[in-house]
């Protein structure tokens, strides 16, 4: 029986898992996601090949929780700076920023490699789930600026942010990148609004 370095059984087994996710993330950020396999992921987090069948079925499944995780992160600080922000615009604004700063640390990068995989059905559901949960900080406050449609707004935001985004990961400066996509979302959604 493995050694349990943890005062419960339960603790010793969630340090395993993030043991395990943490490694996966440093893979995919590394190598992307094809450097994700059983055995790698079990000699970077230090334990055996069937320690990680005991808590993944497999790699497809193990990836899912690796950006699972991120974007549970993810929405828990979109959430927490939206949540200082004075009004919906300023909400707007700030979405816009903490969502580019994420590519200072590599988690855009581990977005896009993930979703260009192929997963299978499953997996794609439970992301698209977490991705949902990721847009509603946004939507809550495009509602609030009064926009008809926020549905297409939403996604129009997310699309002005993408496209940062793959301009700052050559190289752009990222404060330059973040201010003028900020000026561009909030202006077309003031206009989305006053059309309405």
């Amino acid at each position: 029986m493995p050694r349990i370095e943890a005062p419960t059984i339960a603790e010793h087994r969630d340090q395993r898992r993030a043991a395990l996710l943490a490694a996966g993330h440093e893979l995919v950020l590394s190598g992307g996601p094809r450097a994700v396999t059983m055995t790698a992921v079990a000699a970077r987090a230090g334990l055996s090949r069937t320690a990680v069948y005991e808590y993944f079925a497999s790699t497809e499944d193990l990836l899912a929780a690796v950006l699972g995780e991120r974007m549970t992160a993810w929405t828990a600080e979109v959430e927490g700076e939206l949540a200082a922000a004075q009004n919906p615009q300023e909400k707007v604004a700030t979405y816009v920023r903490v969502s580019l700063e994420l590519i200072k640390d590599g988690s855009h990068g581990l977005l896009v490699l993930l979703s260009a995989e192929t997963l299978p059905t499953h997996v794609r559901r439970q992301l698209s789930e977490l991705h949902a949960t990721l847009a509603a900080p946004l939507s809550s406050a495009v509602r609030d600026l009064g926009v008809p449609d926020v549905d297409l707004a939403t996604r129009y935001v997310q699309g002005v942010v993408e496209a940062a985004a793959r301009r700052i990961e050559p190289g752009q400066d990222i404060f330059a990148e973040t201010s003028t996509a900020t000026q561009f979302v909030i202006a077309g959604v003031q206009a989305l609004a006053s059309d309405s």
